[in-house]
C-alpha cells in the first residue's frame, strides 16, 4: 500500500491544474477537455484503492501522512503541521468529490465555450481545497484549505455564469469572509487558551477535546458559536442561505453540478469534526436547539422551493431544505441519528448533482431554466424523463433509492432520541415527517412541469439525450439505486466513525 499516498490524492489535481495553464500546453479545448477527463478518470480510479485497501474496522485515523518542508514540519515552533489522514466518513467524501469532478468534466464540453485553461485549472483547484478540509489533520491547515476553496469558486462563477453572476460571486465572498471571521477568530483564541491551560502549542484537532474542569462553560460556549455561525454560513443553513440558491441559479450548469456536490458537505463536515468532536458537552446542551433550527430550515426552504420561476432556484432551494434532515440526524446524539445525517450527506451530494446534471440537459437544449416557458419535454427526450424519474423518486425519498434510508434513519433517531424536551423532540420527528409530504410536492411539480404537462409548439424539434448525458445519469441512477437497495455497503465504512464520536458525546 505505499503506492497510495494522501499527498498524491490531495494534491495531483493541483499539478493538473499547473500542467494545463502552462504556455507550452495547447490552448485547444479539445486536448485540454480531454486531458482534463482522462486526468480526473484517473484520479478517481486511484481514490477508489484506498477504498478497496481500507480497514472500516479500525478505530481513528488511516493513510496518515504528513508534508515537510525541506525535510521540516510546516511551522513546528507553533505546533501547526501539515498532517493528513482520511476515516471511514472523511474517505467517502473525498471519493465523492473526486467522483462529482469526473461528472462535471464529461457535462462541461456543452456549456463551457471560452477560457478553457482558466476553468479546467480552477475546477481541479476547487477539487483539491475540498480534498484538503476532508484530510487535514490540523486546525489550521484546515482553514487554509477552507479559504482557498474561495478562489476557484469566484472564478467558476464569476466568468462563466449569466450577466448577474459577477455580483452573485462577490455575494458568495463577502458571506464567507464573514463566515471565516467567526472560524478564524474561535480557530485563534481557542489555540490561544488551550496553550494557556496545557503549556503546549498544538492545532492538532483531535488533541483539542474541551474539558470541562479545564475550560470554563462560558469560554466554550463562546468558541462553538463562532464555529457554528461559521460554518451554518457555508452549509448554508436558514437564515444564512442566501447566497447558495443565488449562485446556483446564476452559475453555468456544470458548476451547479459541482457546487451541489461539494459545497454543503464541507460545513456539515465542520459542524460533525469541530462542534461535536472538540465541544461535545456544549453540543450536547444546544441539541434540542439545533433539531427545532432543522425543521425550521426544513419547512421555510421547502415553501421557498415551491415559490420559484426557475428550476435551478426552486432545486437549490430543495438542496437547502434537505439540510434541516441532516441537523435533525446530527442533534439527535444517537447513532442512528448520526449514521442517518451522515449518509444524508452522502445521498444529497449525490443526487442533487444528478438533478442539476438534468437541468444542464434541458436548459442546453432550451436555453431556459423557467418553469413557465417549460412542459412535456418527455414526448421529445423520453431517456431523459426516464432518468430523471428515478432521480425526482430518489430526492422525495421512495423506498430502495437513495435517500430514503437516511430519512427514515433520521427520523428514527429523533424518535429514539434521549434528549431531556422528550415531548418537544417528538413533536419535533412528527413535523419532520409532515415536511417529506412537502418535499414531494415540489419534487413533483418540478418533474410534471418539465416532462408531462403540454408539449410547447418551440420544443417539438427538440433532441434527446446525447451518448455522454445518457452515459452521466445512467451512472448516477445506478449509484442511487445500488446504494438504495444496499445501504449498509456505505453505512459500514463509517461506522467506527459514529462509535467514535458517540463516545467523545458520552451518550
Amino acid at each position: 500500500m505505499n503506492f497510495l499516498s494522501l499527498i498524491w490524492l490531495i494534491f495531483l489535481p493541483v499539478i493538473a491544474a499547473i500542467i494545463i495553464m502552462l504556455p507550452a500546453f495547447p490552448n485547444h479545448q479539445v486536448k485540454i477537455r480531454r486531458f482534463a477527463k482522462w486526468f480526473a478518470g484517473l484520479h478517481f480510479v486511484y481514490s477508489l484503492l484506498f477504498l478497496l485497501f481500507f480497514d472500516s474496522s479500525m478505530f481513528g485515523m488511516s493513510f496518515e501522512k504528513e508534508l515537510t518542508f525541506f525535510g521540516m514540519t510546516w511551522l513546528k515552533t507553533l505546533g501547526i503541521s501539515a498532517k493528513f489522514a482520511v476515516d471511514g466518513m472523511t474517505l467517502l467524501l473525498s471519493v465523492l468529490t473526486i467522483f462529482i469532478v469526473l461528472i462535471t468534466l464529461f457535462m462541461s464540453k456543452m456549456h463551457i465555450r471560452t477560457k478553457h485553461k482558466l476553468y479546467y485549472s480552477m475546477v481541479f483547484l476547487l477539487e483539491s481545497a475540498v480534498l484538503g478540509i476532508f484530510c487535514a489533520k490540523d486546525m489550521f491547515l484546515f482553514f487554509v484549505f477552507w479559504e482557498l476553496l474561495l478562489i476557484p469558486v469566484y472564478f467558476l462563477v464569476s466568468q462563466w455564469g449569466n450577466s448577474e453572476a459577477r455580483g452573485a460571486a462577490i455575494k458568495f465572498t463577502l458571506s464567507s469572509f464573514v463566515a471565516n471571521m467567526f472560524l478564524f477568530f474561535g480557530m485563534l483564541i481557542l489555540y490561544y487558551y488551550n496553550f494557556a491551560v496545557s503549556n503546549v502549542l498544538t492545532a492538532n484537532i483531535e488533541s483539542l477535546n474541551m474539558d470541562e474542569k479545564i475550560y470554563p462553560m462560558w469560554f466554550q460556549i463562546m468558541v462553538f458559536v463562532n464555529f457554528l455561525i461559521g460554518f451554518l454560513i457555508r452549509v448554508p443553513f436558514v437564515p444564512f442561505h442566501n447566497w447558495y440558491p443565488d449562485i446556483q441559479s446564476k452559475s453555468a450548469a456544470p458548476v451547479n453540478i459541482m457546487l451541489a456536490g461539494t459545497m454543503f458537505a464541507t460545513g456539515v463536515y465542520g459542524i460533525i469534526r469541530f462542534n461535536m468532536q472538540v465541544f461535545p458537552e456544549i453540543f450536547k446542551l444546544f441539541a434540542p436547539i439545533l433539531m427545532i433550527w432543522g425543521i425550521v430550515n426544513l419547512i421555510y426552504a421547502g415553501l421557498l422551493s415551491v415559490a420559484q420561476a426557475g428550476i435551478k432556484k426552486m432545486v437549490a432551494y430543495s438542496n437547502v431544505a434537505s439540510v434541516g434532515f441532516i441537523m435533525i440526524g446530527l442533534a439527535s446524539l444517537n447513532q442512528t441519528g448520526f449514521n442517518g445525517a451522515v449518509f444524508m450527506m452522502i445521498a444529497c451530494s449525490i443526487v442533487y448533482s444528478a438533478l442539476f446534471v438534468v437541468i444542464s440537459s434541458v436548459q442546453f437544449r432550451t436555453k431556459t431554466t423557467y418553469i413557465t416557458a417549460l412542459g412535456g419535454l418527455g414526448q421529445v427526450m423520453p431517456k431523459c424523463m426516464y432518468l430523471a424519474l428515478i432521480i425526482c423518486f430518489a430526492a422525495i425519498g421512495i423506498p430502495f433509492l437513495m435517500m430514503f434510508t437516511p430519512k427514515l434513519m433520521v427520523l428514527a433517531g429523533a424518535m429514539l432520541s434521549n434528549l431531556d424536551q422528550q415531548l418537544l423532540v417528538k413533536i419535533t420527528a412528527a413535523i419532520g415527517l409532515c415536511a417529506m409530504m412537502v418535499s414531494a410536492g415540489y419534487i413533483l411539480y418540478f418533474f410534471y412541469k418539465v416532462f408531462c404537462s403540454v408539449l410547447l409548439e418551440q420544443w417539438k424539434g427538440l433532441k434527446d439525450l446525447s451518448p455522454q448525458e445518457t452515459s452521466v445519469l445512467t451512472a448516477l441512477s445506478l449509484v442511487i439505486i445500488y446504494f438504495g437497495i444496499n445501504p449498509m455497503s456505505i453505512m459500514q465504512i463509517y461506522q467506527s466513525v459514529s462509535s467514535i464520536i458517540l463516545d467523545v458525546l458520552q451518550v
